[in-house]
């Protein structure tokens, strides 16, 4: 999931979207610059290594004390809370009332040279071999202007061969079953789902074994329909999830159920029961996949696009859109995920999948981000705490690397953003963050990733999420093991995340999401966000392909996660999807992942709730809101 680890004694930077691996010192393993050494064969040491005799010094900063002695992670995490509401500037508290910009490298002001070398800072020479950030043009540092939050491309209005539409024998494009899920919500009752099945009089008059139909004709059951897993073999049984249309699937035991809704109920593997009239006898092997299905170099399945311009309509047939006839008027913000194109004459059609038709000079692309965080192997590498070195205020832009901790102080170099950095020491103001020797970093220019104590209830070796909605980073753990982390994006201003402890009950692998009269009354709907995790009502962690401002608040009240770490995470985490298997929901034999939200700055008074494990609110697949691309 993550580039391979750096080397002992650096901690590199995991940055895919900007295609960096650039190094910083790791004073816990006695690598580093000169100017990170604490003395000639005198190796300077991290937080988090023993401490012997380390207490907080006489100015009221956290320093070490003593050869080889340095502050501990809970003392340095202690201090930096202690000091959370005296920084006077951001300092981590307030960020996520920060109005912030879409993180990209500048160039530095001070150097003669527009094409600076990344600074080094290890002296291991195999680390200077490694990837430099690319430059996105000059930009000042101290004037860099915010960047647009949305990573979007014109389309061209022109002939793409690798997405044209087949046109059948009527002039329509034919359907590519393949990529379509066409989810079932199992909370409707089962006369809306299973819209060709008649209402039985009686159903809880008990179900008795018969003969399995296909024995020994069928090699797998191929689904029909995507369709709904019950937990018994009766049509009121509680969902287990939902298998995908055109999976095929193996059948368990020797006989079925029949029962008055239904002739024979099968169970499939893993688990479950479905209606024969779902399934139908195939001479293959089963064959299942991944949902969503992902082509070779693609971050998410597709192209996705927003609708711009004003008075814009989708039409439902492509007849219809070339006479411009029986258009619907697309109101809001309206995000799509494109099929494929038909060229007509001059005009370019795009089709979306729910099957409408819009014209390529009215979508603007999406190019999702491919940051990702630092999966259990890195992470086994890095001090603990380590932080990604960011700014609040202007997070396109390099962080400033000071010689002592004041704003004033000569500026010794920069870091591009979401480098990686040690948490070695806090000033006595709270305001600074020594990364190595005589290398301050403003505190609200870090990110910091904390390692902390999992919360009661979590069993040894659980799988849990922690979120820390100040410092916008999620970290994941196997009991108190991390084995993941990374930046996210929570609720912004009026649109909290909600802090809490919470179960992930619901898992979609792809999911439509709605909004109306959100903050300043926004009206959206964005298609097909993929791997997405509902942890309360209808706040989801998810993918957002439409930005790169990972480490900032960005959404109307869910997690927001780039397409890497979000596709990790959903696989990661409980409960588990089965392959082929389009969505699940959480049981009490199979329980979802805990997940912790903590740290928001609060007013007078902030409710925090607990989650039950399981929800029993209807949930609609294109009805979610308290997700964004805003």
């Amino acid at each position: 999931m993550a580039p391979s680890p750096a080397p002992a004694g650096a901690i590199a930077q995991v940055d895919a979207g900007m295609g960096v691996t650039s190094v910083v010192a790791n004073a816990a393993s006695g690598t580093g610059s000169a100017s990170a050494s604490m003395g000639a064969g005198e190796p300077s040491v991290a937080a988090g290594t023993p401490a012997t005799g380390v207490t907080p010094s006489t100015d009221g900063g956290v320093h070490a004390r003593g050869l080889g002695a340095g502050p501990t992670s809970q003392e340095l995490l202690a201090a930096w809370q202690r000091t959370s509401t005296d920084t006077g500037t951001d300092g981590g508290t307030t960020s996520v009332n920060a109005k912030l910009a879409r993180v990209e490298a500048s160039e530095s002001p001070d150097s003669n040279d527009s094409h600076e070398e990344v600074p080094e800072l290890a002296i291991d020479p195999a680390l200077s071999a490694m990837p430099r950030p690319e430059r996105h043009g000059k930009a000042e540092h101290s004037d860099a202007e915010p960047l647009p939050a949305e990573q979007l491309v014109v389309i061209p209005d022109k002939k793409n061969p690798g997405a044209e539409l087949v046109l059948g024998p009527d002039g329509e494009p034919l359907e590519d079953t393949s990529l379509v899920l066409g989810d079932v919500d199992p909370s409707l009752d089962p006369e809306e789902f299973e819209p060709d099945s008649k209402p039985v009089a009686g159903a809880d008059a008990g179900t008795a074994p018969v003969a399995i139909p296909y024995v020994p004709d069928a090699g797998s059951l191929r689904v029909r329909r995507s369709i709904a897993v019950r937990q018994e073999p009766r049509r009121d049984a509680p969902p287990l999830g939902t298998v995908a249309q055109d999976m095929r699937v193996r059948w368990q035991g020797e006989t079925a159920m029949s029962g008055p809704d239904c002739e024979a109920w099968i169970q499939i593997q893993p688990r479950g029961w479905v209606c024969n009239r779902y399934l139908e006898p195939n001479f293959r092997e089963p064959r299942v996949r991944d949902l969503p299905k992902l082509r070779e170099g693609e971050l998410t399945p597709g192209i996705y696009a927003r609708v711009v311009g004003r008075h814009v309509k989708a039409y439902p047939s492509l007849a219809l859109a070339k006479k411009k006839r029986k258009g619907v008027l697309l109101k809001g913000s309206v995000t799509v995920q494109l099929r494929g194109q038909v060229r007509v004459g001059r005009r370019t059609f795009w089709r979306t999948t729910e099957g409408q038709y819009l014209e390529a000079r009215v979508l603007r692309e999406y190019r999702p981000s491919a940051f990702e965080g630092v999966d259990a192997e890195t992470l086994a590498e890095l001090p603990a705490p380590f932080a990604w070195a960011q700014s609040r205020t202007k997070p396109q832009a390099d962080v400033e690397v000071k010689v002592a901790p004041d704003a004033k102080a000569a500026r010794e170099t920069l870091l591009p953003p979401r480098t990686l950095v040690a948490v070695k020491e806090l000033s006595a103001d709270g305001r600074w963050v020594l990364i190595a020797e005589n290398q301050w970093v403003a505190r609200e220019d870090l990110h910091v990733a904390w390692f902390t104590p999992a919360p009661p209830g979590v069993e040894p070796g659980e799988r849990w999420l922690d979120v820390d909605l100040e410092a916008q980073v999620l970290v994941a753990y196997e009991g108190e093991r991390p084995v993941y982390a990374t930046l996210i994006s929570s609720g912004k201003p009026g649109t909290d995340t909600p802090e809490g402890l919470y179960r992930i009950w619901l898992k979609f692998a792809e999911a439509d999401m709605t909004g109306n009269n959100t903050a300043g009354n926004e009206t959206y709907r964005v298609a097909t966000v993929p791997w997405t995790m509902f942890f309360q009502d209808d706040y989801a962690l998810h993918t957002a392909y439409w930005h790169d401002r990972f480490g900032e608040p960005m959404s109307h009240g869910c997690i927001n996660l780039s397409p890497k770490d979000a596709r990790a995470l959903y696989t990661w985490a409980a409960p588990e999807v089965p392959t082929g298997w389009s969505m699940v929901h959480a049981t009490p034999d199979a329980p979802g992942s805990w997940v912790r939200i903590r740290g928001q700055a609060k007013g007078p008074e902030r409710k925090v709730a607990v989650a039950a494990a399981s929800h029993r609110g209807r949930q609609r697949k294109g009805a979610v809101v308290r997700s964004t691309p805003e």
